[in-house]
């Protein structure tokens, strides 16, 4: 076989922490859609007109690692407690593997229900 490929990422910016956390997010069943962030900077970001690919992530790092506010919805009838620890864990693991980032709080923020037509 060839050679492995190393997918860890080098430099941790917040463009790829939240591309990680996103897409971890959106694998996690109950998830409907991410949300809003409305941070102060989230919104800046979009009065400003740059395009915000972490739509609903917004990340703070200090020395004892990185919070990550995740703002989701979920599909009715989503056991919310128990899909939230689910996105909590799976966050903090594919952040661990792909990068060795530490975090330090990952919050979920529900902002609402998706329900089907």
């Amino acid at each position: 076989m060839g050679d492995s490929i190393d997918t860890k990422i080098i430099s941790a910016d917040e463009d790829q922490i939240a591309a990680i956390v996103c897409e971890a997010v959106l694998e996690e069943n109950g998830i409907y859609a991410l949300g809003a962030d409305m941070s102060a900077a989230a919104i800046t970001k979009n009065l400003l007109n740059r395009e915000n690919r972490a739509r609903g992530v917004h990340l703070v790092s200090d020395d004892d690692g990185w919070i990550i506010d995740i703002y989701v919805i979920v599909n009715y009838g989503t056991n919310i407690p128990e899909t939230a620890w689910n996105v909590q864990r799976r966050v903090s693991e594919r952040l661990k593997a792909a990068s060795e980032i530490h975090t330090k709080e990952i919050n979920i923020n529900v902002q609402g229900v998706h329900v089907p037509k």
